[in-house]
């Protein structure tokens, strides 16, 4: 029985995972290089922040609205790093750092706050913030943050002698993939470990959890620690993917693209987020010449998702198939029985 749940569980990785990303490996030589390969970078790049703000929505429970916070820290820190002279994967590493400090940050300044008060707190949290980039009248917050304006002509990676190109983005395409296998592997150890169950003890139950000695506040630290160095990771790179960063990265759009990815995929779920990445990261550069008109598709994907499967795309998928089979196993018993009573009976 171990053996076989062996089996089962390598297929599943083979399909899930192991399949896929192969696929995106060997798609630069099969393909020509352009919007496809430059919508694949954004992908790889959101799955990675739909996997760590899932850690705190779907793992821990925690109604966290301010996912563009560490995305910034990390982007605006590995942009102002590779504009002064450093090599822009230090910056990319450094500014995880600080993203992670603001998410240990916020974690502090919210100990005390529980359910709707998270959410509004963690708003307040994004429009101080970006009160503090736009501001032009404090030299110190302009010189790093160019105000309004925003960090442009941010240098390209240049590594062993030789300069990434946006032009060229196969470079930049395998350092996502590296970055999403890393990210996925790391994230996958940690549900895994005790600190996943934690996680879920706390989502569930959080005063049985306290009772049973888990240290509410330190699982919730630990959540947002990890989930800001990572959504920071994925800002610093498309910071300098993009080569520019500004405040409009701070826009409830974007919130809700972030959010919307993590419910239509499914709370909770593995392999949610990247199935709501592939699919509404085309959905928002096909949207965005419409303006207000992509808050509104937003909206009405969160309200069907809500309505039609709030379990989300691989949450619907799974119920589906653990109910075919137990049908499966329960049509077995049943043919089983009647060949038994036949047996019996003769």
């Amino acid at each position: 029985m171990a053996s076989r749940r062996l089996r089962q569980l390598r297929l599943s990785t083979i399909i899930l995972f192991v399949l896929p990303v192969a696929i995106l490996v060997l798609y630069p030589r099969v393909a020509e290089q352009g919007y496809l390969t430059y919508t694949l970078i954004v992908i790889l790049a959101y799955s990675i922040i739909g996997f760590y703000y899932n850690v705190l929505l779907g793992n821990v429970g925690i109604p966290f609205l301010g996912p563009m916070v560490p995305y910034a820290v990390g982007g605006y820190t590995a942009g102002y790093l590779s504009l002064n002279g450093y090599n822009p994967l230090i910056g990319i590493v450094v500014g995880s750092f600080f993203a992670a400090g603001s998410g240990f940050a916020f974690s502090l300044l919210s100990n005390r706050v529980r359910g709707l008060y998270m959410a509004l707190y963690s708003l307040v949290f994004t429009l101080f913030f970006h009160q503090l980039i736009v501001r032009s009248d404090i030299p110190a917050l302009f010189h790093i943050f160019v105000g309004a304006i925003g960090q442009n002509n941010i240098p390209d990676i240049t590594l062993g002698g030789f300069r990434w190109r946006l032009g060229d983005g196969v470079a930049y395409y395998y350092l996502g993939i590296l970055l999403f296998v890393g990210s996925a592997i790391f994230l996958k150890i940690l549900l895994d470990s005790r600190f996943g169950v934690a996680f879920k003890a706390v989502r569930d139950a959080e005063v049985y959890a306290a009772s049973l000695g888990i240290g509410i506040f330190r699982v919730k630290v630990i959540a947002f620690l990890v989930s800001s160095f990572f959504i920071g990771l994925s800002g610093g790179f498309l910071t300098i993917f993009y080569q520019a960063i500004g405040p409009d990265i701070l826009e409830t759009s974007n919130m809700l693209l972030f959010f919307s990815m993590v419910v239509f995929g499914g709370l909770g779920t593995f392999f949610g987020p990247v199935v709501g990445a592939f699919i509404l990261v085309p959905l928002n550069n096909y949207l965005t010449p419409y303006g207000a008109w992509r808050l509104f598709a937003w909206g009405l994907a969160i309200l069907f998702v809500v309505l039609v499967a709030p379990e989300g795309a691989v949450g619907k998928a799974e119920r589906l198939l653990r109910g075919r089979s137990i049908r499966g196993l329960i049509g077995s018993a049943r043919a089983w029985t009647r060949t038994a009573s036949g047996t019996s009976t003769s």
